[in-house]
């Protein structure tokens, strides 16, 4: 039988609440609202949100699948809790993603890497007036911003949709974490190292400026005075 036009504007009625119910539960976790462990139980967010517990249960599915919340056998689903391995994973997945977007960028000659700087300066211009204001949170997620636009300037927006999900784990570790950032001479001079090199088109220059800002955040992340670890972590592949 055909589906009509009303049976499928409640599919994407449905598919909308979902999105609305996972949006709100990832800005939850990012902000730390959610705590780590914390379990979700979905006939109570259902029941708090007057929607149905179906909406819901896509919307807790989208956020595992995301590695936010994690799901185990009879007990449901629960916040994530971000180990050491976990954020040098986040990170490593970060460099090779933002190498292979600034590669393209170079391949598509001085036009692609004009507009790409162009872009990068502007969110610079964004992370100078943040740490003015010294607000902790509005800073890091200006920095992850001028990232992001490195890899939309690739012009491949599934590299976007697949850094958007790293981009909210580094997030959520950073504001559980409260690390002390580095001072706005140092963050503006490494993120300056990187657009030189990209508008000059030094692709050796470019990829280790990307390596060596990344290896510095998860080493703070993972550092002792943050995770209450002694043991080393390796730095990122080159």
């Amino acid at each position: 039988m055909a589906v009509s036009g009303l049976s499928s504007l409640k599919t994407l009625e449905r598919k909308s609440t979902s999105d609305r119910i996972a949006e709100d539960l990832r800005q939850m976790i990012i902000e730390g609202r959610l705590m780590p462990g914390e379990q979700l139980a979905e006939a109570r967010i259902a029941e708090l949100l007057d929607v149905s517990r179906a909406p819901v249960r896509e919307a807790l599915q989208q956020l595992v699948q995301q590695k936010l919340l994690v799901a185990a056998r009879n007990r449901g689903v629960s916040v994530v809790t971000f180990t050491a391995s976990d954020i040098w994973e986040i990170y490593d997945a970060r460099c090779a993603i933002e190498s292979h977007a600034a590669g393209r960028i170079l391949d598509g000659g001085p036009g692609a890497r004009a507009r790409a700087t162009d872009a990068l300066r502007a969110v610079l211009e964004r992370l100078r007036v943040a740490l003015k204001q010294g607000d902790h949170r509005k800073i890091s997620a200006v920095d992850l911003d001028f990232h992001t636009s490195l890899v939309a300037s690739a012009g491949n927006s599934r590299l976007v949709d697949a850094y958007s999900i790293l981009s909210a784990q580094t997030l959520t570790c950073i504001n559980r974490l409260e690390i002390a950032i580095p001072s706005g001479e140092e963050l503006i001079d490494e993120h300056g190292v990187l657009i030189d090199a990209l508008a000059a088109g030094e692709r050796e220059a470019l990829l280790k400026a990307i390596n060596d800002h990344l290896t510095v955040a998860a080493s703070h992340l993972t550092s002792p005075q943050s995770q209450g670890r002694t043991d080393g972590e390796p730095g990122l592949p080159r």
